[in-house]
Protein backbone atom coordinates (compact mmCIF):
# COMPACT_ATOMS: atom_id res chain seq x y z
CA UNK A 1 0.00 0.00 0.00
CA UNK A 2 1.33 3.43 -0.94
CA UNK A 3 0.60 6.51 1.15
CA UNK A 4 -0.09 9.62 -0.91
CA UNK A 5 0.82 12.96 0.67
CA UNK A 6 -0.66 16.03 -1.01
CA UNK A 7 -0.26 14.58 -4.47
CA UNK A 8 -1.76 16.55 -7.37
CA UNK A 9 -1.26 14.07 -10.21
CA UNK A 10 -0.98 10.32 -10.36
CA UNK A 11 -0.79 7.80 -13.22
CA UNK A 12 -1.37 4.09 -12.73
CA UNK A 13 0.35 2.15 -15.51
CA UNK A 14 -1.33 -0.42 -17.76
CA UNK A 15 -2.22 -3.68 -16.00
CA UNK A 16 -0.78 -2.45 -12.69
CA UNK A 17 -2.40 -3.37 -9.36
CA UNK A 18 -2.21 -0.54 -6.81
CA UNK A 19 -3.57 0.36 -3.38
CA UNK A 20 -3.38 3.94 -2.12
CA UNK A 21 -4.29 5.69 1.11
CA UNK A 22 -4.51 9.47 1.55
CA UNK A 23 -4.56 11.19 4.92
CA UNK A 24 -3.16 14.55 3.77
CA UNK A 25 -4.90 15.92 0.68
CA UNK A 26 -3.87 18.61 -1.75
CA UNK A 27 -6.54 20.98 -3.04
CA UNK A 28 -6.83 18.89 -6.19
CA UNK A 29 -5.84 15.40 -7.33
CA UNK A 30 -5.99 14.02 -10.87
CA UNK A 31 -5.63 10.27 -11.40
CA UNK A 32 -5.20 8.52 -14.75
CA UNK A 33 -5.90 4.78 -14.52
CA UNK A 34 -4.52 3.17 -17.64
CA UNK A 35 -5.96 0.15 -19.47
CA UNK A 36 -6.25 -3.03 -17.45
CA UNK A 37 -5.10 -1.47 -14.18
CA UNK A 38 -6.74 -2.26 -10.83
CA UNK A 39 -6.81 0.45 -8.14
CA UNK A 40 -8.13 0.61 -4.58
CA UNK A 41 -8.07 4.10 -3.09
CA UNK A 42 -8.86 5.16 0.49
CA UNK A 43 -9.20 8.86 1.45
CA UNK A 44 -9.65 10.80 4.68
CA UNK A 45 -11.18 14.18 3.96
CA UNK A 46 -12.22 17.11 6.13
CA UNK A 47 -11.44 20.70 6.95
CA UNK A 48 -10.73 22.03 3.46
CA UNK A 49 -12.18 21.95 -0.04
CA UNK A 50 -10.91 19.21 -2.33
CA UNK A 51 -11.49 18.12 -5.92
CA UNK A 52 -10.76 14.62 -7.21
CA UNK A 53 -10.74 13.81 -10.94
CA UNK A 54 -10.30 10.23 -12.15
CA UNK A 55 -10.01 8.92 -15.70
CA UNK A 56 -10.50 5.15 -16.06
CA UNK A 57 -9.20 3.39 -19.15
CA UNK A 58 -10.20 0.28 -21.08
CA UNK A 59 -11.01 -2.72 -18.85
CA UNK A 60 -9.59 -0.88 -15.83
CA UNK A 61 -11.17 -0.87 -12.38
CA UNK A 62 -11.09 1.88 -9.77
CA UNK A 63 -12.53 1.52 -6.25
CA UNK A 64 -12.72 4.45 -3.83
CA UNK A 65 -13.83 4.75 -0.21
CA UNK A 66 -13.87 8.27 1.26
CA UNK A 67 -14.41 9.12 4.93
CA UNK A 68 -15.43 12.77 5.14
CA UNK A 69 -15.36 14.41 8.57
CA UNK A 70 -16.26 18.01 9.29
CA UNK A 71 -16.21 21.12 7.16
CA UNK A 72 -14.99 21.35 3.59
CA UNK A 73 -16.56 20.70 0.22
CA UNK A 74 -15.71 17.52 -1.66
CA UNK A 75 -15.94 17.29 -5.45
CA UNK A 76 -15.48 14.00 -7.32
CA UNK A 77 -15.49 13.49 -11.08
CA UNK A 78 -15.17 10.11 -12.76
CA UNK A 79 -14.62 9.64 -16.50
CA UNK A 80 -15.22 6.04 -17.59
CA UNK A 81 -13.26 6.64 -20.76
CA UNK A 82 -12.42 3.14 -21.99
CA UNK A 83 -14.65 0.24 -22.96
CA UNK A 84 -15.17 -2.09 -20.01
CA UNK A 85 -14.14 0.49 -17.41
CA UNK A 86 -15.48 -0.07 -13.89
CA UNK A 87 -15.81 2.48 -11.08
CA UNK A 88 -17.04 2.17 -7.51
CA UNK A 89 -16.94 5.33 -5.38
CA UNK A 90 -18.41 5.10 -1.87
CA UNK A 91 -18.53 7.84 0.77
CA UNK A 92 -19.27 8.13 4.48
CA UNK A 93 -19.75 11.66 5.81
CA UNK A 94 -20.22 12.83 9.41
CA UNK A 95 -20.99 16.41 10.44
CA UNK A 96 -21.79 18.00 13.79
CA UNK A 97 -21.90 21.39 15.50
CA UNK A 98 -22.10 24.15 12.89
CA UNK A 99 -20.22 22.17 10.24
CA UNK A 100 -21.28 22.50 6.61
CA UNK A 101 -20.30 20.54 3.55
CA UNK A 102 -21.23 19.98 -0.08
CA UNK A 103 -20.41 16.57 -1.53
CA UNK A 104 -20.63 16.55 -5.32
CA UNK A 105 -20.18 13.52 -7.55
CA UNK A 106 -20.20 13.44 -11.36
CA UNK A 107 -19.98 10.07 -13.17
CA UNK A 108 -19.67 10.04 -16.96
CA UNK A 109 -20.03 6.85 -18.99
CA UNK A 110 -18.05 7.89 -22.04
CA UNK A 111 -17.48 4.37 -23.40
CA UNK A 112 -19.47 1.18 -24.04
CA UNK A 113 -19.81 -1.64 -21.48
CA UNK A 114 -18.94 0.57 -18.53
CA UNK A 115 -20.17 0.03 -14.97
CA UNK A 116 -20.42 2.48 -12.09
CA UNK A 117 -21.75 2.10 -8.55
CA UNK A 118 -21.85 4.56 -5.69
CA UNK A 119 -23.16 4.36 -2.12
CA UNK A 120 -23.08 7.55 -0.04
CA UNK A 121 -24.16 7.41 3.61
CA UNK A 122 -24.12 10.30 6.05
CA UNK A 123 -24.91 11.19 9.66
CA UNK A 124 -25.47 14.84 10.59
CA UNK A 125 -25.97 16.19 14.10
CA UNK A 126 -25.98 19.53 15.91
CA UNK A 127 -26.72 22.34 13.48
CA UNK A 128 -24.75 20.65 10.73
CA UNK A 129 -25.77 21.00 7.11
CA UNK A 130 -24.83 18.62 4.28
CA UNK A 131 -25.73 18.69 0.62
CA UNK A 132 -25.19 15.78 -1.74
CA UNK A 133 -25.17 16.57 -5.46
CA UNK A 134 -24.97 13.39 -7.51
CA UNK A 135 -24.96 13.11 -11.28
CA UNK A 136 -24.72 10.32 -13.84
CA UNK A 137 -24.27 11.07 -17.55
CA UNK A 138 -24.76 8.48 -20.28
CA UNK A 139 -24.11 10.10 -23.67
CA UNK A 140 -25.93 9.34 -26.90
CA UNK A 141 -25.14 6.03 -28.62
CA UNK A 142 -23.33 4.38 -25.71
CA UNK A 143 -24.19 0.71 -25.22
CA UNK A 144 -24.39 -1.81 -22.38
CA UNK A 145 -24.11 0.76 -19.60
CA UNK A 146 -24.82 -0.02 -15.94
CA UNK A 147 -24.92 2.88 -13.49
CA UNK A 148 -26.16 2.99 -9.89
CA UNK A 149 -26.08 5.70 -7.26
CA UNK A 150 -27.62 5.63 -3.78
CA UNK A 151 -27.60 8.27 -1.04
CA UNK A 152 -28.83 7.72 2.51
CA UNK A 153 -28.55 10.11 5.45
CA UNK A 154 -29.48 10.20 9.13
CA UNK A 155 -30.52 13.36 10.94
CA UNK A 156 -29.21 13.03 14.49
CA UNK A 157 -30.73 16.25 15.87
CA UNK A 158 -33.71 18.49 15.22
CA UNK A 159 -31.52 21.28 13.84
CA UNK A 160 -29.51 19.12 11.44
CA UNK A 161 -30.30 19.39 7.71
CA UNK A 162 -29.40 17.36 4.63
CA UNK A 163 -30.23 18.11 1.01
CA UNK A 164 -29.97 15.72 -1.91
CA UNK A 165 -29.94 16.82 -5.54
CA UNK A 166 -29.88 13.86 -7.94
CA UNK A 167 -29.28 14.38 -11.63
CA UNK A 168 -29.55 11.71 -14.31
CA UNK A 169 -28.77 12.52 -17.93
CA UNK A 170 -29.45 9.49 -20.08
CA UNK A 171 -29.33 9.86 -23.84
CA UNK A 172 -28.99 6.16 -24.76
CA UNK A 173 -31.33 3.16 -24.74
CA UNK A 174 -29.14 0.15 -23.90
CA UNK A 175 -28.66 1.04 -20.22
CA UNK A 176 -29.45 0.00 -16.66
CA UNK A 177 -29.50 2.97 -14.33
CA UNK A 178 -30.70 3.27 -10.74
CA UNK A 179 -30.73 6.27 -8.44
CA UNK A 180 -32.18 6.79 -4.99
CA UNK A 181 -31.99 9.04 -1.95
CA UNK A 182 -33.52 8.88 1.51
CA UNK A 183 -33.11 11.20 4.50
CA UNK A 184 -34.59 10.40 7.89
CA UNK A 185 -34.06 9.79 11.60
CA UNK A 186 -33.18 6.70 13.59
CA UNK A 187 -35.86 4.03 13.75
CA UNK A 188 -37.83 4.59 16.95
CA UNK A 189 -38.95 0.96 17.15
CA UNK A 190 -35.34 -0.21 17.05
CA UNK A 191 -34.39 2.32 19.72
CA UNK A 192 -37.27 1.16 21.92
CA UNK A 193 -36.32 -2.50 21.46
CA UNK A 194 -32.70 -1.85 22.45
CA UNK A 195 -33.74 0.17 25.50
CA UNK A 196 -36.00 -2.63 26.69
CA UNK A 197 -32.92 -4.86 26.56
CA UNK A 198 -31.07 -2.64 29.03
CA UNK A 199 -29.15 -0.41 26.60
CA UNK A 200 -29.39 3.28 27.46
CA UNK A 201 -30.56 5.70 24.77
CA UNK A 202 -27.16 7.26 24.08
CA UNK A 203 -25.50 3.89 23.49
CA UNK A 204 -28.48 2.64 21.47
CA UNK A 205 -28.36 5.66 19.16
CA UNK A 206 -24.60 5.24 18.74
CA UNK A 207 -24.92 1.54 17.90
CA UNK A 208 -27.65 2.11 15.32
CA UNK A 209 -25.78 4.99 13.68
CA UNK A 210 -22.55 3.00 13.52
CA UNK A 211 -24.34 0.03 11.98
CA UNK A 212 -25.91 2.35 9.40
CA UNK A 213 -22.55 3.81 8.32
CA UNK A 214 -20.69 0.51 8.43
CA UNK A 215 -22.53 -0.70 5.35
CA UNK A 216 -19.87 1.27 3.50
CA UNK A 217 -16.90 0.78 5.83
CA UNK A 218 -17.38 -2.99 6.12
CA UNK A 219 -16.54 -3.21 2.42
CA UNK A 220 -12.93 -2.10 2.99
CA UNK A 221 -10.83 -5.20 2.38
CA UNK A 222 -7.67 -4.03 4.15
CA UNK A 223 -8.18 -4.76 7.86
CA UNK A 224 -5.89 -2.01 9.14
CA UNK A 225 -7.55 0.64 6.96
CA UNK A 226 -11.02 -0.57 7.92
CA UNK A 227 -10.14 -0.42 11.62
CA UNK A 228 -8.70 3.10 11.21
CA UNK A 229 -11.74 4.38 9.33
CA UNK A 230 -14.16 2.81 11.82
CA UNK A 231 -12.25 4.37 14.73
CA UNK A 232 -12.25 7.82 13.11
CA UNK A 233 -15.95 7.53 12.23
CA UNK A 234 -16.72 6.60 15.86
CA UNK A 235 -14.73 9.62 17.08
CA UNK A 236 -16.60 11.84 14.62
CA UNK A 237 -19.95 10.65 15.94
CA UNK A 238 -18.93 11.47 19.52
CA UNK A 239 -18.06 15.10 18.79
Amino acid sequence: METLVKRERLTVAENENAVFIERELADRLEIDVKAGARVKHYRLHGGADNALTVRIGENAAYELVTLHLGNGDLSMSFDLAGEGANCRSDVVYILSGDEKSVIASDVRHNADKTVSAQLVKGAVGGRGHAAFQGGILIPYDKKEIDGAQQHRALLLSRDATVEAVPRLEIYADDVKCAHGSAIGTLNQDQLYYMRTRGIDETDARALLTTAFLNEVLDGIEDESVRAEFERLADEGLKK
